[in-house]
């Protein structure tokens, strides 16, 4: 990417990362609606496609030697970063809605605020703390407020694997970040995708080889190819353009269109419905996290 690049196109290029998120879970609801592809699945694909892709797009970088005492690092990472990550999130979507998925995205920030003020010393102040506490109620109203309805409203087990694929995920960028700075992303991104759907195989493996190949229709097809490709593969290679030009806070304010778009998308597809406890879960969760990481 050309150095030469205007910040107008690096929003333009975070903003369709994080319209490619948003997207990305009422489609695999929708993929995952009939019943032939489960959630363990459809993590099967996304894992291992997405490693395929990035291997391939790798060969257009210089070759990097990943360094001895790296590779335990690198094993963690795909496991916190990747590989429960990814797994619990799509497992969460296949029984919450695609709207509470987003919005519990949201509170990977909170997530962070608190790793990084137990592990690393990070300012406690009364303004986090209060955001802290809003995010808080609004992941609660969130998963409290759940009942199926029709099998298009959030799930209380549903919503807590999705949260706990965001805990897993702050790991992933509190304590790893001199690692994440060391390598190209294409190098690293390829070792922790692959890393991750090898140590994933005995759970998705069994789920695999019984699914039915030929009863599989368009949504399910055109559902896993937009969650391998666009969902995994293009959004984390746009996210990595638009770290490279605009600031961190600015990257994470795009975060809070996830759950609007999910909500459209969802409804749109009939996988979904809008409810008074997710908009004011969105707003609590938002108004939260924005408390945390507001710099003066």
């Amino acid at each position: 990417m050309a150095a030469s690049i205007s910040q107008g196109r690096a929003h333009l290029i975070t903003l369709g990362a994080f319209v490619c998120f948003g997207l990305m879970s009422p489609l695999c609801k929708w993929a995952m609606a009939g019943g032939l592809v489960s959630g363990v699945s459809m993590a099967c694909f996304r894992l291992c496609g997405a490693a395929a892709l990035f291997w391939l797009a790798s060969l257009a970088v210089p070759r990097q030697r990943i360094e001895r005492g790296d590779w335990k690092h690198l094993v963690i990472m795909s496991l916190c970063g990747m590989g429960i990550n990814q797994f619990c999130y799509v497992l969460g979507v296949q029984y919450t809605s695609p709207t509470n998925a987003c919005v519990i995205t949201t509170s990977t920030p909170v997530f962070t605020f608190v790793l990084s003020a137990v592990f690393l010393h990070a300012a406690v102040t009364l303004r986090r703390v209060a955001g802290l506490a809003i995010a808080a109620t609004g992941a609660l109203i969130l998963i409290l407020g759940s009942q199926v309805q029709g099998g298009r409203a959030g799930n209380p087990l549903g919503d807590a694997i999705c949260l706990f694929s965001q805990f897993s995920v702050s790991f992933y960028f509190v304590f790893f970040s001199g690692v994440i700075q060391k390598y190209h992303p294409l190098v690293l991104m390829r070792w922790l995708f692959l890393i991750s759907a090898v140590l994933t195989a005995p759970f998705w493996m069994p789920g695999l080889s019984v699914l039915p190949w030929h009863r599989l229709g368009m949504p399910e097809i055109l559902g896993t190819l937009y969650v391998v490709f666009f969902g995994s593969f293009v959004s984390y290679l746009l996210m990595i353009v638009g770290q490279r030009y605009l600031e961190p806070p600015t990257v994470t304010a795009y975060n809070y269109i996830q759950p609007v778009i999910a909500a459209a998308a969802g409804i749109m597809l009939g996988v979904d419905v809008l409810t008074w406890q997710k908009v004011a879960a969105v707003a609590l969760i938002a108004a939260g996290v924005w408390a945390i990481s507001r710099r003066r």
